[in-house]
């Protein structure tokens, strides 16, 4: 069962934390970004705004690299890189700089349990929402947004992706504040965080605004998904930017775009939750259910048949990346290996695997060569 933080502070307060409140585990599993540091507003729509981290994706495409020394496959979002925090504590700590810790949720899967069970109390009681198994990112979000409303009919909520990692947080901290800051109180729009460029990728998924202004809140015209080089190049010059994954929307907009596309898988899990009494223990209904709905990639199912809702944030180029690809955990890995330590112990509570040491072994074996050709 999940538990509160006892060092967490009230919702409303404002308060500095003074020596003795200042978390101590916490602090160090999310790389000294504070839990709670944020500035609660005053705004009704603040009042009502919650952070989910979506961590229930298995990582297949980096298997072959994320194995332990049982042999274990260990999601990507539960490795650290030079012994640092896990991805899943970092994006934790993203949210927490959003909203209060009991409006901080998280998606899992159950059969991930043994790399997300000590990191349980991470999250304060009813907030850890399991699911029964990996349908897609559209069902991660559908089960965590019908548990929110459940609570909160005037939920407005942002998603973050849990395996990500980024080099300046406070500039991604910044623009997710500042999306949520441009959304209306009754939204009917949907706002996505867009990466401004480092090159011409064409690993990655691209929003392509209306305009070409990187400063504004845009429209979007349409996503490209994993180009050719000389393609994301043409994007880059029509102001494409990454995709983050990131998103904002108000509850009750967003279920009606479930509804649209998926009124079973809607129905389903709503059924569903008022059979369950606890969020951290799928129930056979819930288990059931997942056997058989409709798998949902939300961008591919969902966003892209409401384009015409959708707006874009531009990010300033902040070092951001999915990490989706054994050749972008090597860059990462590389690139961050001139300031880490020579030797971090890795702890077992916030991480199970070093992709840094991951990578080392890989790149021995010519497999990161390989993923590069």
């Amino acid at each position: 069962m999940a538990k509160a933080d006892p060092t967490s502070r009230s919702s409303n307060s404002t308060e500095p934390m003074d020596e003795q409140a200042k978390p101590g585990r916490n602090h160090e599993m999310t790389g000294g970004l504070q839990p709670s540091g944020f500035v609660e507003s005053k705004q009704e729509s603040f009042m009502h705004t919650w952070a989910v981290v979506l961590a229930a994706g298995d990582g297949k495409r980096l298997a072959g690299l994320t194995t332990d020394h049982r042999g274990r496959h260990v999601p990507k979002q539960f490795c650290s890189i030079h012994g640092g925090p896990s991805l899943f504590g970092l994006a934790l700590a993203r949210a927490r700089a959003l909203v209060p810790p009991d409006r901080v949720c998280a998606v899992m899967a159950k059969a991930h349990e043994h790399w997300w069970k000590p990191m349980a109390e991470e999250l304060q009681s009813g907030n850890l929402i399991v699911q029964p198994r990996n349908r897609g990112t559209g069902n991660g979000v559908l089960l965590a947004l019908s548990h929110i409303l459940k609570r909160d009919p005037q939920a407005r909520l942002i998603f973050l992706p849990a395996d990500h990692h980024v080099l300046s947080e406070s500039t991604l901290v910044q623009a997710m504040l500042s999306a949520l800051a441009d959304m209306p109180t009754k939204s009917r729009e949907i706002f996505l965080l867009g990466i401004e460029p480092d090159d011409a990728d064409p690993e990655l998924g691209y929003i392509i605004p209306q305009k070409t202004s990187k400063n504004d809140v845009q429209g979007v015209r349409h996503f490209v998904e994993k180009p050719s080089r000389a393609v994301a190049g043409k994007l880059l010059e029509e102001g494409g930017l990454w995709n983050s994954g990131v998103f904002a929307a108000a509850g009750d907009r967003l279920l009606e775009l479930f509804q649209a596309r998926y009124p079973a898988n809607v129905l389903g899990i709503k059924s569903s939750l008022d059979k369950m009494a606890d969020p951290i223990s799928p129930s056979w209904t819930l288990g059931n259910l997942y056997e058989r709905i409709a798998e949902v990639d939300f961008s591919r199912h969902v966003l892209q048949f409401h384009v015409g809702d959708l707006r874009v944030v531009p990010v300033p180029h902040c070092g951001w990346t999915d990490l989706g690809s054994p050749h972008r955990v090597g860059e990462r890995v590389n690139r961050l290996s001139e300031t880490a330590p020579s030797t971090r112990p890795l702890s077992d509570e916030t991480a199970f695997l070093d992709l840094a040491d991951a990578v080392m072994r890989a790149d021995a074996r010519g497999r990161i060569v390989q993923a590069t050709g």
